[in-house]
């Protein structure tokens, strides 16, 4: 049946044909069918891309914090400040020498743990370990006790035995702590005086003493006595075979000659 344009006779076009309402029913249904897998397909694509999305940023930061941990970290070193009235004490940190005390300013010392050593002849010696945080100042009071004075005795000679008190604690050039008070100190040699010095030993003091013995009479030109010369026993020898007469006697060098002096050996 067809349909009238207005103010033509017949009916007028209320709507579409049947027919025409028909095809167009099947063709929307059509598309609707042929959109159902299109949106489902819209809507996995559009999941997968937020995945992806998500994911991205996080590898991009991953990367970064992996390097970061495998990177050495950087520790500001720390400080130490050491307080002492020890004037002159040497400071050892972990076996490096660092100079005598005072220090004006602090020292610079890594973090960890370190041993100290502070060490000053005639004091008692200081040895601890300490430990320093990354950043931090640590402070240290250090005072040494003393308990020796340092005494040292030179002759024209060496080899001259010294004794203190009666000990013999060495031979010239002596230089050797020796602790405090009264001490005698002798010093002796063969074919010389001895030498007798006393002194009042005073914890972190210095005692020098330079000496020249004086030869005994008759004692040779190398400081030994008459009887340790060559001439004397030569003389000794003669006169046990029967004959009084003192000789020289050369034995490949120039012998000291027997000074001008009698000697009367009487032989049973």
């Amino acid at each position: 049946m067809g349909c009238h344009r207005r103010g033509s006779p017949g009916p007028a076009c209320a709507g579409r044909p049947d027919s025409a309402i028909t095809s167009l029913d099947l063709e929307s249904a059509g598309a609707r069918s042929m959109r159902k897998p299109t949106s489902a397909t819209s809507t996995l694509t559009a999941l997968f891309a937020a995945v992806m999305m998500t994911a991205a940023p996080l590898a991009l930061i991953a990367t970064p914090r992996t390097a970061q941990a495998a990177a050495p970290t950087f520790e500001a070193p720390g400080s130490l400040v050491i307080m002492s009235t020890t004037t002159g004490a040497e400071v050892e940190i972990d076996g490096k020498p660092m100079g005598k005390l005072p220090f004006d300013d602090s020292v610079l010392v890594q973090p960890g743990v370190h041993k100290i050593r502070v060490a000053l002849r005639g004091w008692t010696e200081y040895i601890d370990t300490f430990v320093v945080k990354p950043g931090e100042e640590v402070e240290l009071e250090i005072d040494l006790i003393p308990f020796a004075g340092i005494v040292k005795i030179n002759t024209r000679e060496p080899g001259a035995t010294v004794k203190v008190d009666g000990k013999v604690e060495g031979v010239t050039p002596f230089d050797k702590d020796v602790p405090v008070g009264k001490k005698t100190i002798l010093v002796t040699r063969p074919g010389f005086y001895d030498e007798t010095i006393e002194l009042t030993i005073q914890a972190g003091e210095e005692y020098i003493r330079d000496l020249a013995l004086r030869k005994l009479p008759g004692g040779g030109a190398d400081g030994d006595a008459f009887y340790e010369t060559w001439w004397f026993w030569t003389i000794v020898g003669v006169v046990g075979a029967g004959t009084a007469t003192a000789i020289a006697v050369t034995s490949g060098g120039t012998q000291q000659a027997p000074p001008n002096a009698s000697f009367t050996l009487q032989i049973p």
